[in-house]
């Protein structure tokens, strides 16, 4: 038995250490559009800057190209002085589903307006966020201020789609969401829909002639919260326990975990691992962090 379990998969999570970089102007406008359209969007560079400024906020900006995508970018994603965009909408889309969807700005913006208002508008994006605030939280301001999340705060999330050794190449992008809101002191800071990010990082394929397993090495390393900021994550002795406690059998081949005989479903001798869309885990957050959290009302606290 102890053979077995030695040769069995082990899929485990490290940390992955991510060095600060500058995000040249380009990335920066890709990444915008694809959050804002839900694709890169092609044509000439300023005629794609001149689109976002308008969408947002109505007007072209002052400034050279790079200082225009910077602007844009802070509006956006921004936390500095007030709750971003992207940190509004999400409040808002969780206060009207209890849930964040994911989906480009442009579409959430149209579903909201037609069930919330049931027409939509041709304003900029701030002044229809602030109208939509203004419906479904009875004020412009909406509820969010800034606080601090503690070090590994267990966050309940799954894999949005199935991994497996024989397809899975090294370098492939895993994803996977909050499947349970995660609260703070009252205000909601990893609302259920939000995703994260892992990386492959080795895979073995198996071979099943000679009984060899396969094999995953995945690092889950980010999530993101309410307010858009990516948040650094792991899974660690506190997440391991909690699986452990809720009997997690799936999570828990996820981090080489035998709980039951259950695992013998998951881990066959010789084969190649596959691992479903939907297996729940546990992550942790790495550190301390200082974000902006939605404050909601009790009764909401266990919806």
């Amino acid at each position: 038995m102890k053979k077995f379990l030695a040769a069995a998969l082990i899929i485990f999570f490290v940390p992955l250490t991510v060095l600060a970089a500058e995000i040249s102007a380009n990335s920066k406008l890709v990444q915008m559009e694809i959050d804002t359209y839900g694709s890169e969007q092609t044509g000439a560079i300023l005629d794609r800057i001149n689109r976002l400024e308008k969408d947002f906020s109505g007007a072209n900006m002052q400034g050279n190209m790079n200082t225009r995508i910077d602007s844009v970018y802070e509006i956006l994603y921004g936390n500095a002085g007030e709750p971003s965009i992207l940190a509004k909408i999400n409040a808002i889309e969780w206060n009207a589903y209890h849930e964040v969807s994911g989906d480009s700005i442009t579409n959430r913006l149209t579903k909201l307006e037609n069930e919330i208002s049931g027409k939509n508008s041709n304003e900029p994006f701030i002044k229809r966020i602030a109208a939509l605030a203004q419906a479904s939280f009875g004020n412009e301001t909406i509820p969010l201020s800034q606080m601090q999340i503690p070090e590994n705060l267990l966050i309940k999330v799954a894999l949005v789609e199935s991994i497996g050794s024989r397809t899975l190449q090294e370098g492939d992008l895993v994803n996977f969401k909050v499947v349970e809101n995660t609260y703070v002191d009252g205000k909601l800071v990893f609302p259920k829909g939000l995703r994260g990010r892992g990386v492959v990082e080795n895979v073995r394929k198996a071979k099943g002639w000679i009984g060899r397993n396969g094999k995953i090495n995945i690092n889950f390393y980010t999530l993101k919260c309410i307010d858009g900021t990516n948040i650094d994550i792991f899974v660690g002795e506190e997440s391991k326990i909690e699986m452990k406690i809720k009997q997690m059998v799936g999570g828990a081949a996820l981090v080489g975990m035998n709980l039951n005989s259950d695992w013998n479903k998951i881990m066959v001798h010789g084969k190649n691992v596959e691992i479903p869309a939907g297996t729940e885990f546990f992550v942790q957050t790495k550190k301390t962090f200082n974000l902006y959290g939605l404050q909601v009302d009790s009764e909401n606290l266990n919806f």
